[in-house]
């Protein structure tokens, strides 16, 4: 059962910002609402949960005061790490009651009396046994739920995911309820991409590599929990459609002393049974990663490093008609395969210095390096010209990057609970260069008339600097005021050249540089802001939190490759306001109400405006007249835990203004006319499928969502969620003046079960159901996972088999249908793919690091 706890708990260290202007009518309303007649005189209950059979601290255990006349609930908590609790309540008689999943339900023998003479009572240790089932020698304990629901946030707990063992963080996230990532590594949240991905509270950005590549350098078992945020408060960057995603990573452990650690290896490739004849029937995939600290009273070091590759491959067929006044003159198939390497390592040094109980300073440096290969066959056949557009593609693109990350953070406590200080500086840079080839040769008599190649080459140097600081104040009565400041400053400078070689008149190959195309854009975005939240009880069932957040934005960008180009550049200010509710129906169930505004802003490949040529005469190119689109989220969520079930439903809404979208239309005279921000129409890319951005009016979207946890036997749980959501769009004249509505459908399910002799088994499946975005219809698809381990060596090491997409399932496609273009896609991935891997633990291994930073210190958020 989850329980949602009354007392007051706002120390999630996320970055949000604070408008100064405002700053004293908040505070005055927040002193108002605190000092108002519902205070009463106060008292405390207070105690450490233990398990009495190892002797460890319980987290996260229920903590129920109960009115000793009808057993209802008066208030509660949930233990914080080291066990302890304490539960503020006004002068009188109670119960108390301790639960978790997993163990017997503990009463106090006697009722507790709060008054003016005893107003703190410390009931001291609580021992708690758990519920032990001996089912042929099966012995099953506690283990936290894989999903906890919180005010703000829901915490999805993966260390446990045998489905991703062996693979990266991108397997883990496949894995999270309402989370999907697509074949070319893009993350959605209930179906938009429009989401903001922090890794340990911090955005991605500043790890110092791009989305796709930063989750396959991740190991899986690096993983701790991710955190899913659908409407965050005003303590949180505002960026992202849908919501926030929190990858938090392990690190080290502050509760033993010595030397602590774990170490991993594993590998596997694809056992197909479907393979095209062309490509490698062995595509191998090895991870490695070591995690060590060592800790005393005064400091704690840290090491860890990982590496190894990455390997995927998928095959398929392409159908490509182009129109002119409803008639064909263009009708294509393509027959491809792609395989994509991942070769990739980093190592992370640092320290903590503990000055004492209540001061630290970490300082931290993270070197990360790989080089990607991706490699495209494709087989064009013309169906209309007899042949004469017939050609075979290979298109090579090879990527080195190399990444330095700096961090420092200072936090201090004060003697007042949840009273503290944080500040904390991460400067990271990044240098990727890279190197393309696409190459056609057309079927023909001479191969000096029929040879098309084009290199690419380009370079990346990416600085970003981030600063923040957090002040969190309580006041009266389970009220506090948490304010902050931010800075973010990226400096990305772009440069890619593009070179043709073809033959001459005399025969001869001759290279030349495509000016046209080519491009160094030198980028500047600074994002500076400030915020503040008040929260607390209004009454003892109605929790509230109110925050509003000021940020001014400013971004340059101008190619320095074509000084006559329009320059790109945006400054604005904006608040963000937010409020959430939470009612505790009983302490069973509980409402929340929530709402936000939002932003998505431009990137600079959605600014840029130079062309990238792509495989099957496509290009695609920026927009640098694109502006941020905002958008207004509501929700309305009921959670209700009873016996062995945790059901989970929301209902939200969305309403986004100047929306931004990708749109694809045939290259011609007439269409270019209208992006001429790009370069002059050029006949030589005539018929190619173009796609660049462009802002629309408004779109609404509408959802639905249900989670469910079940604990089916002692040894036996499910976890089972489903996502309906419905958006459209409003017409506009880039649509033909009518609306587009979409819908979509998807689930995930995971079974866990514990078998005799230290066996556990998982298995797991994803559906998406076919859906209509603005131009395309995505078919639908769907996968089985299945995971086996076996804990040896006396439970210090666990041996991990995974078989992915067990039954060979797993494949995207599309179809577009427009007035100049009739288009289907199929691929599949070689599938399944086996993995086993070893994982073996240093005296105790790795917890979380139980220290607080500006996104996350160990609280569970709840009131």
């Amino acid at each position: 059962m989850i329980f949602y706890a009354q007392e007051c708990n706002f120390c999630d260290r996320e970055d949000t910002y604070y408008c100064m202007k405002i700053k004293l009518p908040l505070l005055f309303l927040a002193c108002l609402m605190a000092f108002s007649p519902a205070l009463m005189a106060q008292g405390k209950i207070s105690g450490k949960v233990f398990d009495r059979k190892s002797g460890q601290a319980v987290e996260y255990a229920t903590i129920a005061i109960l009115n000793p006349n009808d057993s209802s609930l008066v208030t509660g908590s949930v233990t914080e790490a080291k066990g302890s609790f304490s539960v503020k309540v006004p002068y009188g008689n109670y119960l108390l009651r301790v639960s978790f999943m997993g163990y017997t339900t503990y009463y106090h023998p006697s009722t507790l009396a709060v008054t003016a003479k005893q107003p703190a009572i410390n009931v001291g240790k609580i021992s708690i046994s758990p519920s032990a089932v001996m089912m042929d020698e099966v012995v099953v304990t506690a283990e936290r739920t894989m999903v906890e629901y919180q005010l703000d946030k829901r915490v999805v707990n993966v260390d446990k995911n045998l489905v991703a063992g062996g693979g990266t963080a991108t397997d883990v996230l496949e894995n999270v309820p309402s989370v999907s990532v697509d074949n070319d590594g893009n993350v959605t949240l209930r179906g938009s991409t429009n989401v903001k991905v922090l890794i340990n509270g911090r955005p991605y950005e500043l790890m110092g590599n791009d989305l796709e590549t930063l989750l396959e350098q991740i190991p899986a078992s690096s993983v701790e929990t991710v955190e899913v945020i659908t409407n965050p408060s005003a303590k949180y960057d505002p960026e992202g459609m849908s919501g926030i995603i929190n990858i938090k990573l392990k690190e080290k452990t502050s509760g033993a002393l010595g030397l602590n650690g774990v170490v991993s290896i594993n590998g596997g490739t694809p056992l197909p049974f479907i393979i095209p004849d062309a490509m490698p029937k062995f595509i191998p995939t090895s991870m490695g990663s070591i995690n060590l600290n060592y800790t005393t009273e005064k400091y704690n070091l840290f090491l860890s490093a990982d590496g190894g590759v990455r390997s995927r491959s998928s095959f398929g067929h392409s159908n490509i008609e182009r129109l002119r006044a409803d008639t064909a003159w263009s009708h294509d198939t393509l027959d491809r395969y792609g395989i994509f390497r991942h070769y990739m390592g980093s190592v992370k040094v640092g320290g903590e210095y503990y000055f004492n109980n209540k001061s630290s300073l970490l300082v931290s440096y993270q070197l990360r390096g790989g080089q990607r290969e991706r490699l495209n066959t494709i087989n064009s056949l013309d169906l209309l010209n007899d042949g004469y557009l017939n050609y075979d593609q290979n298109d090579t693109n090879i990527n080195r990057s190399i990444n330095h990350s700096f961090n420092l953070s200072f936090i201090k406590k004060f003697d007042e609970k949840d009273r503290e200080l944080t500040v904390d500086a991460t400067y990271s840079t990044r240098h990727m260069t890279g190197t393309g080839w696409q190459e056609q040769l057309y079927q023909g008599e001479a191969i000096w008339d029929n040879y098309y190649l084009r290199e690419t080459e380009t370079e990346n140097f990416h600085k970003t600097f981030n600063f923040k600081a957090n002040y969190a104040h309580p006041f009266a009565e389970n009220w506090k005021l948490e304010t902050g400041i931010e800075s973010n400053l990226d400096w990305p400078n772009q440069k890619a050249e593009y070179f043709r070689t073809e033959y001459d008149t005399a025969h001869t190959l001759y290279k030349f540089r495509d000016d046209q195309s080519c491009t160094h854009f030198d980028y500047t975005q600074q994002t500076h802001a400030a915020y503040a939240t008040v929260g607390g009880h209004l009454t003892q069932k109605l929790s509230a939190q109110a925050g509003l957040r000021v940020e001014y934005s400013y971004l340059l960008g101008y190619d320095l490759d074509h000084p006559g180009s329009d320059s790109v550049y945006k400054s604005y200010w904006q608040p963000y306001p937010t409020l959430h509710l939470s009612y505790q129906i009983d302490s069973f169930q509980s409402v929340q109400l929530s709402y936000s505004r939002r932003v998505q802003r431009p990137r600079m490949r959605t600014l840029n405006p130079y062309m990238e040529i792509r495989e099957g005469q496509e290009l695609s190119f920026g927009n640098p007249n694109l502006d941020p689109e905002f958008t207004h989220a509501f929700e309305l969520s009921h959670s209700i835990g009873f016996h062995n079930w945790n059901i989970y439903t929301c209902a939200y809404f969305r309403q986004t203004n100047n929306k931004m979208t990708r749109y694809g239309f045939v290259w011609d005279s007439v269409n270019s006319k209208y992006y001429s921000w790009w370069m002059p129409y050029n006949d030589e890319y005539y018929g190619y499928w173009a796609s660049t951005w462009q802002n629309l009016n408004r779109e609404y979207n509408f959802g639905l969502e249900l989670i469910v946890d079940w604990q089916i036997l002692k040894w036996w749980k499910l976890n089972a969620s489903v996502n309906l959501y419905k958006s459209t769009i409003e017409g506009t004249e880039l649509l033909g003046n009518q609306d587009k509505s979409a819908f979509q459908a998807s689930g995930k399910f995971t079974s866990f079960m514990v078998l005799p002799k230290d066996w556990t088994i998982q298995f797991s499946g994803q559906y998406n159901a076919p859906w209509l975005d603005l131009q395309t219809t995505m078919f639908a698809s769907f996968w089985f996972d299945m995971a086996v381990k076996k804990d040896v060596l006396h439970k210090r090491g666990s041996v991990n088999l995974r078989i992915g997409d067990i039954f060979a399932t797993g494949g995207w496609g599309h179809e577009t249908h427009t007035e100049q273009l009739n288009r289907l896609m199929q691929m599949r991935r070689l599938s399944p793919t086996v993995t086993l891997g070893f994982t073996y633990k240093i005296n105790n291994g790795l917890r979380q690091r139980q220290r607080s930073n500006d996104y996350d210190d160990g609280s569970d958020g709840d009131y």
